[in-house]
């Protein structure tokens, strides 16, 4: 006396013979979970790359015979364009458009934007469940026909996306390409819709009155810092750490430097920089805010920039702190709470280090400007933090194009070795 009964779902159906109580709850157990799983029915909707908003935002940027356009679709863009949340798992697509005004094939280096940058199979594999048969060849073959080509012929142009890892904040990257024996490098930093980093909120124009600035050469820059403030203040004057950075730069190259190499910008008044925000500089809580942590995240780097009073010829100059942060607490509370690696050097030389390795170092020099401190009589901040220091600065001249390591000069002011 078998019957059927027939189990609905919006993408399944299967038939299942009444046969015994048990074994019809086990066949229930097993459609439900066979539905979790992603058994579906539902096709994967061709997208139309052409008319997604976010292409209306590129960044164009052009050298000799190549033009580069870039944009960055946010995570909800990219889930009305592909119908995936690309962003629930790290991926970050980042588009682009080449054309080659030149006589000979332009060759993109996609390792230049994110040395670990995802296939676009891969991408397509982490939604294999979401879609019917039909449906997950269809994806697959999207993904793969809109994936940036690699060769762009003379006279034409080629655009699709690399699948990167996600970036807060502002997305930055660099785009190298080679035709011929040539190399073509681009930065791009793409603003992302919604993010506010802190230093959006400084008019730097209008921060001093133009007799409060002191312009000076390169030997009065090195004698107005061994002079300079030694270290920030709470806003009772309390001494806080020590002024170890100065950067040279105007606000584009520091930037990109900034970005090219990893450091990430914050939210302004972002809690994770309330900390930082104690410290006043010339009346002044931080112009900038910038971190660079640890995969596990028990460890990260603080660099905190204030515009100084100074100018070199026409480049301005920014003073700055930076440390190596130790949590003290788990889970939400993060680095709301947290102490300076006292060997506050160590983070002075990892700045130095992180700039030239990221080619953005025209020059460097060191000068005095800091109380010197030892391990066994070590300074203290107003957080009764202690740190100690040979005393000196780092000074970095900055450059908006690349520079070969090797082409880094370095200043005969004070000595720039390490004990």
């Amino acid at each position: 006396m078998g019957y059927y009964a027939r189990v609905l779902d919006f993408t399944c159906m299967i038939e299942i013979k009444f046969l015994s109580v048990r074994r019809r709850a086990a066949l229930f157990i097993l459609t439900g979970l066979h539905l979790l799983a992603g058994c579906a029915t539902t096709p994967f909707v061709v997208p139309s790359v052409e008319q997604a908003p976010f292409i209306g935002r590129a960044i164009v940027e052009t050298q000799q015979t190549v033009r580069v356009a870039a944009a960055v679709p946010d995570a909800e863009e990219t889930r009305n364009l592909i119908g995936v949340d690309l962003y629930a798992k790290g991926i970050q697509p980042v588009w682009l458009q080449v054309t080659n005004l030149g006589e000979a094939s332009v060759y993109a280096a996609l390792h230049s934007i994110d040395d670990e940058y995802f296939s676009p199979l891969e991408v397509a594999w982490k939604f294999r469940g979401w879609f019917s048969k039909q449906g997950r060849a269809d994806m697959e073959r999207w993904f793969y026909e809109n994936q940036m080509p690699r060769r762009i012929p003379p006279g034409e142009t080629r655009s699709g996306f690399v699948f990167t890892h996600i970036a807060k904040g502002s997305k930055a990257f660099n785009f190298d390409a080679y035709s011929s024996g040539r190399s073509f490098n681009f930065t791009f930093v793409v603003p992302m819709p919604g993010f506010f980093a802190d230093y959006m909120e400084v008019d730097f124009e209008a921060v001093y009155d133009e007799d409060e600035i002191r312009v000076v050469d390169l030997n009065g820059l090195r004698e107005a810092l061994i002079t300079y403030p030694c270290c920030s203040t709470n806003e009772s004057g309390e001494a806080g750490d020590p002024i170890n950075v100065v950067v040279v730069a105007q606000e584009r190259a520091l930037g990109l430097a900034l970005l090219r190499a990893e450091w990430e910008e914050t939210p302004a008044n972002d809690p994770e920089t309330a900390v930082a925000r104690t410290h006043r500089h010339l009346g002044r809580r931080p112009d900038g805010t910038f971190h660079k942590a640890r995969p596990d995240g028990s460890e990260r780097k603080e660099l905190r920039l204030w515009l100084a009073p100074l100018l070199l010829g026409e480049q301005k100059v920014w003073v700055g702190q930076v440390s190596y942060e130790l949590q003290r607490a788990t889970g939400k509370q993060g680095f709301k709470n947290y102490r300076i690696d006292p060997e506050i050097d160590n983070a002075r030389l990892y700045l130095l280090q992180n700039f030239w390795y990221t080619q953005s170092l025209a020059a460097l020099g060191y000068v005095r400007g800091v109380p010197p401190a030892t391990f066994d009589a070590p300074s203290r901040n107003f957080a009764d933090a202690r740190y100690f220091t040979d005393g000196k600065r780092v000074v970095l001249f900055l450059s908006e194009t690349p520079v070969a390591m090797d082409e880094t000069d370095v200043l005969p002011w004070e000595r720039m070795v390490v004990e």
